[in-house]
Formats: structure tokens, C-alpha cells, sequence
């Protein structure tokens, strides 16, 4: 029993091993594997995919209509030149649907109060060393 022991033992360690070197191929696609994984891999990722779309699109984005665009770039606009015209000293009060923002200039100090409509959340900016102007 030893000697087969031994005489197997023998054999595998004096038997010629060879070894080749590790190649990595990528899977997919995007990263240099076949393309024919494209398909496979996308349905995968889709067939794991919990989250409900929130349209019918599929997509969730609903792009802005012509009349929200319009006001988006006019709120735009007058938050600029609120913010211009505070740099200069001055003051002034702007009232979105979303935000209220109160520019207030106490002896050089400018103030700027800024109301979150939804949450009620205030946030004050405080800027010193601005010159008053007597407006």
C-alpha cells in the first residue's frame, strides 16, 4: 500500500506541468468585448430592472412646454438683475413659485433672503463692505 502511495506521489510530482498565462476578455461590448453580447447584456440589465417608469414615454422626462420655458428664462432673467442690481448697493424683492428672495442693504451690509415656498426654509447671505447708496 505504501509503495503505490509513494509510486503515485512520484509520478505527479515528477510529471512535466506547464502553465499559460491568464488572458482577460471582456464582455461587454462598451469595453472592448463582442457585440454580440450587446443584446443579451441589455436584456439582462432590463429583465433586472424594478423601477416604474413615470410616464407612459417610458423614459420619465417630460420635456417643458413653450410657456414653462418662457417663464423659467424670465425668472431667470429677473433673479440676474436683482443679484446685478445688488451688487450695486440697491435693493429689491422677487417672488417665485418656488422661492422669495428679499434683498435687503443695512449700512453696507447687503442681506439677501432667500425663502424655499415648499418647505419654509430660509436661508440668509450676508455680504459686508459694500458702500451704501442712498436709494
Amino acid at each position: 500500500m505504501k509503495k503505490i502511495l509513494f509510486t503515485s506521489a512520484a509520478l505527479v510530482f515528477s510529471a512535466n506541468i506547464s502553465a499559460t498565462q491568464l488572458v482577460y476578455t471582456p464582455v461587454n461590448p462598451a469595453f472592448g468585448g463582442s457585440y454580440l453580447n450587446g443584446q443579451y447584456l441589455l436584456n439582462n440589465a432590463l429583465a433586472q430592472n424594478d423601477h416604474e417608469p413615470e410616464s407612459s414615454g417610458g423614459t420619465g422626462y417630460v420635456a417643458p412646454t413653450a410657456l414653462e420655458r418662457l417663464a423659467s428664462s424670465l425668472e431667470s432673467r429677473l433673479m440676474s438683475q436683482l443679484f446685478n442690481d445688488a451688487a450695486n448697493g440697491n435693493e429689491g424683492y422677487l417672488k417665485t413659485d418656488d422661492f422669495e428672495i428679499n434683498v435687503v442693504n443695512e449700512d453696507g451690509t447687503l442681506l439677501v433672503h432667500i425663502t424655499d415656498l415648499l418647505t419654509g426654509e430660509t436661508t440668509i447671505i450676508e455680504v459686508g463692505g459694500l458702500v451704501s447708496t442712498g436709494g
